[in-house]
């Protein structure tokens, strides 16, 4: 990564002097993302996704609430733990998966009754 006051030139220099190919931008290390942006938003939301595609993954008809809850405490609160031991998210984020959790925690099943 380069600060966005370096010159092009400056740039290609010394990715050639060091034998780089590209600057990494977008990529991920360890789970994280190696550059952020302004928006926090944009950089975390893989991590929304990441818990969606879990989520939709699970056949809720098939589970008991214990299943549920051991679920959702082993996979969907696990895979954004490590992102937050190395940044602050933001609380929008936050609350978004916990909208999903909850979405799917109170999912009825067949013809029973909600219960809150």
């Amino acid at each position: 990564m380069f600060s966005r006051n370096t010159t092009e030139g400056v740039k290609d220099a010394f990715m050639d002097k060091m034998n780089i190919n590209a600057e990494a931008k977008s990529e991920r290390y360890l789970g994280l993302p190696v550059y952020m942006g302004r928006s926090k938003i944009q950089t975390f939301n893989y991590l929304k996704e990441r818990v969606w595609k879990r989520i939709q993954g699970w056949k809720e008809k098939l589970l008991s609430r214990a299943g549920k809850d051991v679920l959702i405490k082993a996979i969907s609160q696990a895979i954004p733990t490590y992102a937050m031991s190395c940044f602050d998210l933001i609380k929008t984020l936050c609350d978004d998966i916990r909208t999903m959790i909850c979405r799917y925690w109170w999912l009825q099943q067949e013809k029973e009754n909600k219960m809150y």
